[in-house]
This record gives C-alpha cells, structure tokens and sequence, in this order.
C-alpha cells in the first residue's frame, strides 16, 4: 500500500462535523430523490470538482480537457463560480478582466487559450449556462469548474478529483477534516482521478488506491501527475531564484525547482492571496538579490500591471499542467468523447 503524505484532522470537532456531513446529506437526498430541481442545458456538460476544499487540481485539470475537447473539433467553454472575486453575477472573461472581478482561476483559464476559449462567471450555474449559450450560438460543450456539489445544473459526465496525498477515504468532514461532505459521495462521480501523484507510481501502488477507493462497477479511476512546463531559461543551474507563490500547496513546486536551481528563496502566501502594495514592494527587494523570479500562471493573474522594476524585469511564470499516467490519456479522452458525443 502507497503511504501518501500524513495529514492533520481534528477529532475534537467531529461532533461539528457529523451535524454538517447530516445536513449535506438531506441536501443530496433532495436531489437524488427530485425535491430538489436539476436543470439540463442546450449542450453537453463536463463537470470537475472534488469532495474537500482546494489543492486538488482542478483548473490545470479543466486546461487539459478544454485542449483535449478542441483538438476533438469542440467548441467548449468554460463556467466557473469565481473563486474569491469581489463581483456578483454573471460575467464573461476577457482580456481587461481583473482576478477581483472574476476570480483568479478563471483569469487562468482565459491566458492559458489567449482568449480563445470563452470563459464565464457566475455563482449560479443556471442562470450562468444559460445566459451564456443565450449569446454564444457556437458553444457546443461546456465544462463546470468546480461544480460536484453544485448540482442544480445537469452534468452529462462527472469527474472527482482527490489528491494524492490526501485521499478523501483517509480524510474527514468539515471542520474536523476537509471534506465538503462524506466520502461515499465519491459514488455521483463517473470518473474518479488522483491527481499529484508521484511520477514513478507504480501499477501495484495504484491498484492499492483502487483498492481503497471501491469505485462501482460503472467508475473509471486514473492517475495523473503534475507536469511543469519548461522555462525558457538558460543556465537555469546557475541562477539565484526567488519563488513566490499563492496556492493551496507549494511544497511540489519548491521539490520540482529546488534542485535544478543554484538556490531557491521561497516567499509563500496563502491560496488566492490578494497581492497588496506592501506585499509587491517586499518582493521587489526580496527580486534584488535573486538573478530570476519565478511565480505560477494562477498567481500572476492576481499580480498589478505597474509591478515594481526589479520584480517585473526578472519575472517568469511557471505553467503548471496535468500528465495522465500509464499511457491513459486516450482511454480518458475517449470516455470524454463519449459521454459529450450526441449520439
């Protein structure tokens, strides 16, 4: 049996955490039983999302199947609630949007495809899908950020995510764990992926975590790992390097940099951090004695346009994406494929 990362829980709240995982529950069994409305949409709906709260790799998830439905012919679009923003309602992502107006992932999303995949906000799914296949007659797909527990729009295939080192059958509910409701909620799922996997997961250690996992006779689970896409930076083995970073867990991206840089200084922010003027003017004297400085795609979409000279002429961003282990990528694809094929 793999033996993933160890992780806090907090037994003294399980009282807490039983009465939320009841209330989540009564809420599911008033969709499963149609007390609860489902809308379906005009297109075909791809939903990705996970049981606990953050870290589990959705939005390089929703870049990788936005390619994969592109390269299929699609014309996909992306729905997010957005995460942190500090607007309402529903709006549609363009190239003058800001992280405070739609979020940061979104934002991620938009710069990822320069624009060519239309993407949207809305904390209502409904309302969302429909007001913007409303204006978008050539959408033909769309996938769901986010959206497992957001069940009153129709999701023609369902993907669940669990991390790695944070399988949701080890975890607990909120808030003696972090899960947003109880393990056996991973049944809704059609496809279940464990992301952030070691490279060199081994077919015996993955059949263990199916093993743990109980899928149903209709679930796929795949493996998949982060993949880090190439700087274009030569002599990166001699270079001092500042990595500042706002994600929900840095740590592979210190263990991916540490050793193919000279040094690495790593300043390390909360998830979704609102970069403020103090912080900027830090890192810009923190950029002064580092040769290059590194941040993630999803953290630059929250950065200023007038950034300090110092931080802005030495920075680089780091994209972060998905690898399908095995050599399952076309299994994937093909499920995919099939589940949005109107047929």
């Amino acid at each position: 049996m793999p033996n993933p990362t160890k992780f806090r829980t907090f037994p003294i709240l399980r009282p807490i955490s039983w009465l939320y995982s009841r209330i989540m529950q009564a809420r599911n069994r008033r969709f499963d039983t149609g007390r609860l409305p489902i809308s379906t949409a005009a297109v075909k709906v791809v939903s990705v999302g996970n049981l606990s709260v953050g870290g589990t790799g959705k939005t390089p998830m929703c870049i990788w199947l936005l390619r994969h439905l592109i390269d299929e012919g699609k014309h996909p679009a992306l729905l997010s609630r957005g995460y942190g923003r500090r607007t309402h309602g529903f709006l549609h992502v363009n190239s003058a949007s800001t992280a405070h107006e739609v979020g940061d992932e979104p934002l991620e999303v938009y710069h990822s495809f320069r624009g060519a995949v239309p993407v949207f906000v809305c904390e209502d799914r409904v309302v969302g899908a429909r007001r913007l296949l409303a204006t978008n007659a050539d959408i033909d797909c769309l996938i769901l950020d986010d959206a497992y527990q957001h069940r009153y729009l129709h999701r023609d295939i369902n993907l669940l995510l669990t991390d790695y080192s944070r399988l949701y059958t080890r975890d607990r509910v909120l808030p003696e764990g972090r899960l947003r409701e109880a393990a056996h909620g991973a049944a809704r799922a059609d496809i279940i992926v464990v992301t952030k996997c070691p490279e060199n997961l081994t077919p015996q250690d993955a059949e263990a975590i199916i093993s743990e996992l109980k899928p149903t006779e209709t679930q796929r689970v795949f493996f998949s790992a982060i993949e880090y896409e190439l700087l274009p930076l030569p002599k990166l083995s001699e270079q001092s390097v500042l990595l500042f970073t706002g994600i929900a867990k840095p740590q592979p991206l210190i263990e991916y940099l540490t050793p193919l840089c000279r040094k690495v200084q790593t300043i390390v922010f909360p998830d979704h951090h609102a970069f403020s003027q103090r912080d900027l003017a830090a890192l810009n004297s923190a950029a002064e004695e580092a040769d290059v400085v590194i941040t993630t795609a999803k953290d630059f979409s929250r950065l200023s346009d007038n950034l300090p000279a110092a931080l802005k002429s030495k920075l680089h961003v780091q994209n972060i994406g998905v690898k399908i282990l095995f050599d399952q990528d076309t299994v994937l694809n093909q499920l995919i494929t099939h589940a949005i094929s109107n047929e």
